[in-house]
């Protein structure tokens, strides 16, 4: 039985080569040292609609945005899957590359996006080195599928 609340401790998180989502499990390249997973929720822009004649203000959904996937790394320059981000951050504008989350019940998050950067983020004096890139999410691309 699946719990209703759980860590986010043994999620994975894969980069696959550029193009379509790989059917072989093998071509998945797990991204290693990750500190901290980015975020997927699409938020909707607020449309405030405001009416001299009736005195009413009031709201309409607006469009969806999809945030850019923010990944933080303990900075590990053999690990493959870090050097898989920073050779998709290098590629062609445009060049679109597939993702997956997998949550340690078995649920799932597939999409397609480009690599916005990848550099080194510094903290105090008792912080190790990190990398900071984020992902885009190309919303016809994305497919997530709940752990049952």
């Amino acid at each position: 039985m699946t719990a209703a609340v759980g860590p986010v401790s043994g999620t994975l998180f894969y980069i696959g080569p550029a193009g379509a989502a790989p059917a072989s499990p093998d071509l998945w390249i797990a991204v290693g040292d990750i500190n901290n997973l980015g975020d997927i929720a699409a938020q909707f822009a607020e449309i405030k609609v405001e009416s001299i004649g009736s005195g009413d203000t009031f709201s309409l959904k607006g469009n969806r945005d999809y945030p850019n996937f923010a990944l933080t790394m303990n900075r590990n320059d053999s690990d493959l899957g870090q050097i898989a981000i920073k050779t998709a951050a290098a590629a062609t504008r445009g060049t679109l590359y597939p993702f997956k989350v997998v949550e340690n019940d078995g649920g799932t998050a597939i999409w397609q996006g480009e690599v916005f950067g990848y550099g080194p983020a510094y903290g105090n004096t008792s912080a190790v080195r990190m990398i900071k890139s984020s992902v885009s999410i190309r919303p016809s691309t994305l497919v997530i599928t709940l752990s049952v």
